[in-house]
């Protein structure tokens, strides 16, 4: 295990998104995979908290049992602080008390605080049913997205636009572009819900094209009483056509995909040094774990889309209540 500062860390190349193991107290490891080389440091801010990546270097989206929710940088250690869990709708603080960290399942990022001025947008699914709701720099609290027809599953930015997609597969456009507020989204059915009854969806864009993947196996199977990913399902939608439009494929060109807690992406595999028509994914099937002793932290892998085979990237153990192991885009490290 190696000690180090993410301050004076030089890399030579963009290295892979680290894999950022679940909490223990203020100590905090981060797996390279192209390297195998595990970094430890100490985060007091962290302690207790759950920590979600919002897929931008170096920037956590952290909760406590209290409601309280922060912005964080591991590189500068800034801080921003967010709204309260009260402001969101629908939040019940005596449903809720103490068990808070659980309660945003999903927060991602427009673009870096630092750098835009305060000109940015942070999207969260939150809530039971999930629904999506934002926040800009100014605002008191959040404002809640009023278009919804099922459980939002997962949200992801591009060019102006936040998109979300829900459990029945229904995908939802909010334009951003011209400084609008919008709580009203244009809907797209993009793959037909029997398609994927009982799944986890996730929601990229990469390389122009707009994707939503499948992930079954997310519940406890009611003989093995166990879970875990058996297939990855990658489909690309047209969400310019009214209809329902949507090819299932399994080249992704030189992309590999990164999906869990933290925000989904896309990534260019000559850049990041990782492999082609992969997805590197973490535990995120709270659902089948919740009242697992251990948490989450079971479910983790490398999934091979050319043949539908499953390797490890992680071959310890690394379990947690609310905060399992999580990508983190860190890099690259810079003096």
């Amino acid at each position: 295990v190696w000690y180090f500062s993410f301050k004076i860390m030089v890399a030579e190349k963009v290295g892979v998104p680290l894999l950022m193991l679940a909490g223990n107290e203020e100590k905090r490891e981060f797996l390279d995979l192209t390297k195998g080389i595990t970094y430890t440091m100490n985060f007091p801010q962290l302690v207790g908290k759950r920590c979600l990546g919002v897929g931008i270097p170096g920037w956590l989206f952290t909760a406590d049992g209290e409601g309280n929710m922060n912005l964080f940088h591991l590189n500068s250690r800034s801080l921003i602080q967010l709204p309260h869990m009260t402001t969101l709708k629908g939040f019940d603080s005596d449903n809720e008390r103490g068990y808070c960290e659980y309660y945003v399942q999903k927060a991602v990022l427009s673009s870096d605080p630092h750098t835009t001025d305060d000109d940015y947008i942070l999207m969260i699914n939150q809530g039971v049913p999930r629904t999506l709701a934002y926040w800009k720099p100014g605002k008191n609290g959040f404002i809640t997205v009023e278009t919804r027809k099922a459980t939002y599953s997962d949200v992801t930015w591009h060019d102006g636009q936040f998109y979300g997609v829900d459990v029945r597969g229904n995908v939802v456009i909010l334009d951003f572009r011209g400084e609008l507020e919008p709580t009203i989204g244009r809907i797209v059915q993009g793959i037909p819900s029997d398609f994927i009854c009982g799944m986890k969806l996730y929601i990229v864009h990469s390389q122009g094209e707009l994707f939503v993947i499948t992930r079954d196996g997310i519940c406890n199977h009611p003989e093995t009483k166990t879970y875990g990913v058996e297939e990855f399902v990658v489909c690309k939608v047209d969400v310019d056509n009214n209809e329902i439009s949507y090819e299932e494929v399994n080249d992704l060109d030189n992309s590999s995909l990164f999906l869990g807690f933290s925000a989904s992406v896309a990534v260019d595999v000559e850049q990041y040094g990782c492999k082609a028509n992969h997805i590197y994914f973490t535990d995120d099937c709270s659902t089948a774990y919740y009242s697992s002793e251990k948490g989450g932290g079971k479910d983790m892998g490398i999934y091979n889309l050319l043949d539908d085979t499953i390797e490890p990237h992680y071959t310890g153990e690394s379990y947690h209540r609310f905060s399992p192991p999580i990508w983190i885009f860190n890099t690259p490290f810079s003096a």
